[in-house]
């Protein structure tokens, strides 16, 4: 597992932040790996901001990185439209989405037949917005998504509710399923990390707090991973590609044994 490993792919909401608060030894932990000469990545469900504006975030709180070292699902759900095709797309979301979305040649229309309505994290999400995208839908649009997280972990360690939640309503409301979810747990963002970097799949540790999101992410495309979790019926398995340890610090501990 470890002697594979030529980069770390860390979730950030949850992992290494809450809100804009950097969670005690994160930075310490992506400075280690660093200087391990190990290449450090982030990948989040962050559908709200652009690129350069969670970069931004997390520069203003001592992280260092840039813009292609993150991949969000913002990002990833405008790759997946531009690789698909499609021309005109319904938006439900934050002003990041739309500009990832318009950055990739894809058209934004609130005509009610675009060829598809993009969910994302909406902070003004209200009856009337799912009013237009219901019909959007009901008149034969697809149900794209960024992510399917119902909650997050944000602000003073508080869970808010997440893109799933407004996936899950606008599923009733069109009466059909979301045809596609573009964020993790679906591997394309770690494909396009793989991509763009030539890293394989047994090269990439990826470390996040969600099983179901971070740790079946890593599972499908094959990567080792590392889950932070006090719930112990999450088992260390090494021949699994599986770890979970309580906090950062554990981490710190385990990885400055090994390497």
């Amino acid at each position: 597992m470890i002697n594979d490993i030529k980069a770390v792919a860390f979730d950030i909401d949850g992992t290494l932040c809450y809100g804009s608060t950097p969670i005690d030894g994160a930075i310490e932990l992506i400075n280690f790996f660093k200087k391990k000469k190990l290449k450090v990545f982030y990948l989040t469900n962050n559908s709200s901001k652009t690129r350069q504006g969670v970069v931004d975030k997390l520069l203003s709180v001592g992280f260092e990185l840039s813009v292609k070292d993150l991949y969000t699902s913002a990002y990833t759900v405008s790759v997946y439209l531009k690789q698909k095709s499609y021309k005109n797309v319904f938006v439900l979301g934050e002003s990041g989405l739309r500009e990832e979305i318009s950055s990739q040649g894809v058209n934004i229309t609130e005509e009610e037949r675009a060829e598809a309505v993009v969910v994302g994290l909406d902070l003004s999400f209200n009856y009337e917005k799912l009013s237009k995208a219901a019909t959007v839908v009901l008149n034969g649009a697809e149900i794209i998504a960024c992510n399917y997280d119902v909650n997050y972990p944000g602000k003073d360690c508080k869970t808010f509710p997440g893109c799933g939640a407004l996936v899950a309503a606008l599923e009733a409301a069109g009466s059909k399923k979301a045809d596609y979810i573009a964020g993790k747990p679906n591997t394309l963002m770690i494909e396009l990390l793989s991509k763009d970097t030539g890293l394989k799949n047994k090269e990439i540790l990826v470390i996040g707090d969600s099983y179901s999101s971070d740790i079946e992410m890593a599972k499908k495309f094959g990567s080792a991973s590392v889950l932070i979790s006090s719930d112990i019926s999450y088992k260390n398995n090494s021949n699994n590609n599986f770890l979970t340890f309580k906090s950062l610090r554990e981490i710190f501990e385990y990885f400055s044994a090994k390497l």
